[in-house]
């Protein structure tokens, strides 16, 4: 499937008769354009999409290279950019169907993965060799950011963007490689800043339902912008999402896990006059997401528990557990600008509160346990409960000032950026209380409210006295405190460019752990503090060379430093645990370093090629301690990080783009492909058996990714238009998790995605019928093991069809 996708775009290709070079680079030396317009050597100003144009429109007059961005500080076309740097508009995002997750956002992007486990709070972002750590209580190693303010944590769900992130969006940066110098932690393997539509000076606005079948999913966006005088605009938006069904279903509560409602809200006003750009926005969500759910997969006779074997329904899951997933977001950003004459003042202050819950109870009732007990089966205690909860706020400031000196041939920028993040982790686990055998009945309630069920009348009674503990309680406040000072400075030499970036930074984490029993608030072990303090500096060089090209083709070679903070895994250790838990981990250090291409193959093809390689020291790996229902522990696994070691990753990416009339109508083409391998080559600083093995592979790093896409937009009449929109993704090879003397290899599933988007164009009025994961495809998201025995398997969303209306003014 994957060939044959990839087959059919190069083919569109080249059938393709070439006729739109501005979409896919500019000339050298184009002539200046106004109001927006981009120009090429073939068109010298191409109007720039209006408000009013459908999305389908604005997605094929999209060109590869001439967007915009400002992914170094200052506003820059990504062609003249030298580095990794892709963008992704908001008409392309909305022309692949409908927008629900952050992996709709980046689907299309080579090099960058989105580790999607159905579960917006656990799911996470990967760029090149930086894996991912199933969203344990560490940074991410990719830098997250909204207009350019920092909002990633080491909380739960800090590792991937909220939904309020990209509403209303107008395009989404990605930048690969080392980032530490201009984005200072967490942006060692590259960063994903995603930029919010601003307020415009004009009347505009649209409003867009869509459903999807069986889901029985309604998401209803409305976004006016008015102009209320020559300096000021407003914008105000807002969404509301329902769902009344599922795919997977708990027929305990008669509520479906994948459920997804809540509602987001925007307002912003821009005040331009003069050099001044100022923009005030305020906005909140409160959203219900889908809840992790994964089914008991076990064989027989692998399992002393259950030797019989025991299989979930793929669908049906029964859970006598809370299974939720809850998120609320409000926040205030201030976005300006000062235009200087001689230079550029920019001011990014970001205040952000966050709540994100999350509960998941066993893949098991009361009455599947009776079932099991009834063949004499062990089984696995029905009343565990998990929940994680992450309460966050923060204050982040940047403030930078660019211009240029030496009739442009120098550019410069100095800036600081002040970050205070307060955080707190909370991990609650309920476990059995007494030992579970097949004759006896389940211990539930709590101290002083004891509750005992027979599931089977023969059941021996509960003991009066439980012997065990009910569980276990974590709470983890943190302290989060940078500052930092950062400049770079690029300077052009005929066709020569040399730039470098420096970045100081000083860091003050300080955590506390307080664990305690459940219920009964008695301390199990002493609340301890930990703090992690440090100043980093970090560094870019960059060089490149503009071939003697039409089009000005690039040569480029890159080094950089990049470093990810260390911290306070959220948990108690539990004495029965195969692998020990460990409370803490240090800071992990990356340099990297990037050769690449960008420019054209011809007038309408655009072709970005990079290698790279990066050495990764102190590592921060995921691991979990072993832990399953139905072994000693009793309770579900608990995932933390250690400093695994030393990683060496390296990867080849390429990504061609075109443009051409094709039968009357116009082709945006795009082939995407990531080749990258990263591995451990040296271990140490935790215990033997948490420590990855020599020569594996980093966890969640497939080996291939591959992306194609096709949009064709065709008239029909003077005011009727059709067009139609496939998107390819895929990955192959890869493990899962960190391979460990007690974790053997568990390799990734392989993923061939196909999401179609059609339909028509009339005047305001777009009406689309789009498709995702068109093949049906059924794809283990996530294997769980013990031992190299799998006990749980949660599973993707199979084929979801609906419609979208969309009116814009």
């Amino acid at each position: 499937m994957r060939l044959l996708i990839q087959l059919a775009a190069v083919l569109s290709l080249g059938l393709a008769t070439p006729a739109f070079a501005q979409s896919s680079s500019p000339a050298a030396a184009p002539p200046a354009c106004a109001n927006g317009q981009t120009s090429t050597a073939s068109a010298p100003c191409t109007p720039a999409p209006s408000s009013d144009q459908s999305t389908a429109a604005a997605a094929s007059n999209s060109g590869a290279g001439t967007i915009v961005v400002t992914a170094r500080k200052t506003t820059e076309a990504v062609r003249d950019i030298p580095a990794t740097i892709n963008a992704v508009s908001q008409a392309q995002i909305a022309a692949t169907g409908p927008l629900i997750g952050t992996q709709d956002l980046l689907r299309t992007v080579p090099g960058v993965r989105f580790n999607n486990l159905q579960a917006p709070n656990l799911s996470e972002i990967s760029i090149r060799g930086s894996g991912t750590e199933r969203a344990t209580g560490a940074d991410s190693g990719v830098g997250l950011f909204v207009n350019g303010a920092y909002v990633g944590s080491s909380t739960l769900g800090g590792r991937n963007f909220k939904n309020v992130d990209f509403f209303d969006l107008d395009r989404v940066e990605v930048l690969e490689g080392p980032q530490g110098a201009l984005y200072g932690r967490n942006a060692e393997f590259g960063v994903v800043n995603l930029v919010s539509a601003k307020p415009v000076f004009s009347d505009t606005g649209f409003a867009s339902n869509t459903y999807t079948a069986y889901l029985q999913q309604d998401q209803l966006i409305g976004v006016v912008n008015y102009v209320l005088s020559d300096d000021v605009a407003v914008r105000l938006g807002a969404e509301a999402m329902g769902q009344s069904k599922g795919f997977y279903f708990n027929p305990d509560n008669n509520e479906y896990y994948d459920k997804t409602q809540g509602w987001i809200a925007r307002a912003q006003i821009r005040y331009r006059h003069g050099p001044w750009d100022i923009d005030l926005l305020a906005d909140a969500q409160d959203m219900n997401l889908p809840a992790f759910v994964s089914g008991f997969q076990i064989a027989p006779g692998v399992s002393a528990a259950v030797p019989l074997g025991f299989t979930n329904d793929r669908f049906t899951v029964p859970s006598s557990g809370l299974n939720s997933t809850e998120q609320q977001v409000q926040r205030i950003q201030l976005l300006g600008s000062l235009d200087l004459g001689w230079g550029q003042l920019s001011s990014t202050t970001m205040v952000t509160h966050s709540n994100s819950l999350q509960y998941f109870g066993s893949s098991i009732d009361l009455t599947e346990e009776g079932q099991l007990q009834k063949l004499g089966e062990i089984g696995a205690y029905p009343l565990s409960q998990t929940h994680t909860g992450a309460l966050d706020t923060t204050y982040y400031e940047d403030l930078h000032l660019s211009g240029k000196a030496m009739d442009g041939a120098l550019s410069w920028l100095v800036g600081g950026e002040y970050m205070d993040q307060h955080d707190t982790n909370l991990l609650t686990i309920a476990s059995n209380p007494c030992t579970l055998t097949a004759k006896t009945s389940i211990c539930g309630g709590q101290p002083g409210a004891l509750i005992c069920y027979a599931v089977m009348p023969a059941d021996t009674a509960c003991p009066a006295t439980y012997p065990l503990a009910f569980g276990s309680v974590s709470n983890t406040p943190q302290h989060y405190q940078s500052e930092a000072a950062y400049g770079s400075l690029t300077y052009k030499i005929q066709r020569f460019t040399l730039s470098g970036e420096v970045r100081y930074t000083n860091d003050d984490k300080v955590a506390t752990v307080v664990s305690t029993a459940l219920y009964t608030g008695l301390t199990t072990t002493p609340t301890t503090t930990h703090e992690f303090t440090g100043a980093k500096p970090s560094f870019t060089l960059t060089a490149s060379y503009k071939l003697p090209t039409p089009w000005d083709d690039m040569l480029y070679a890159k080094t950089g430093t990049g470093y990810r903070s260390g911290g306070v895994n959220p948990g108690s250790p539990l004495a029965a645990e195969p692998v020990p838990f460990q409370s803490t981990y240090g800071d992990e250090d990356t340099v990297s370093y990037e050769a690449g291409f960008k420019g054209n193959l011809g007038p309408d093809l655009f072709l970005t090629l990079d290698g790279y390689f990066s050495r990764t020291g102190n590592a921060i790996t995921s691991v979990n301690d072993g832990c399953t229902l139905i072994n000693v522990c009793g309770r579900a696994q608990e995932i933390f990080n250690i400093n695994g070691g030393t990683v060496h990753a390296y990867g080849v990416e390429a990504n061609l783009a075109g443009r051409f009339d094709l039968f009357g109508g116009k082709l945006n083409a795009d082939v995407a492909a990531g080749w990258q391998h990263a591995t451990f080559v040296a271990v140490g600083g935790a215990a033997a058996t948490a420590l990855p093995v020599v020569g594996s592979s980093v966890a969640q790093l497939p080996v291939w990714t591959e992306s194609a896409s096709i949009d064709y937009y065709h008239s029909i009449t003077e005011n009727l238009a059709g067009f139609v929109h496939a998107v390819y993704t895929g990955q192959s090879g890869g493990g899962q998790d960190t391979v460990t003397p007690l974790a053997p290899f568990v390799p990734l599933s392989e993923i061939n995605d196909v999401a179609l988007r059609t339909g028509l164009d009339y005047r305001k009025l777009e009406a689309a019928v789009f498709v995702q994961n068109l093949t049906d495809e059924s794809l283990r998201l996530l294997i769980l093991q013990t031992a190299g025995v799998t006990t749980s398997v949660r599973w993707n969303q199979p084929r979801t069809v609906g419609i979208n209306l969309t009116y814009k003014w």
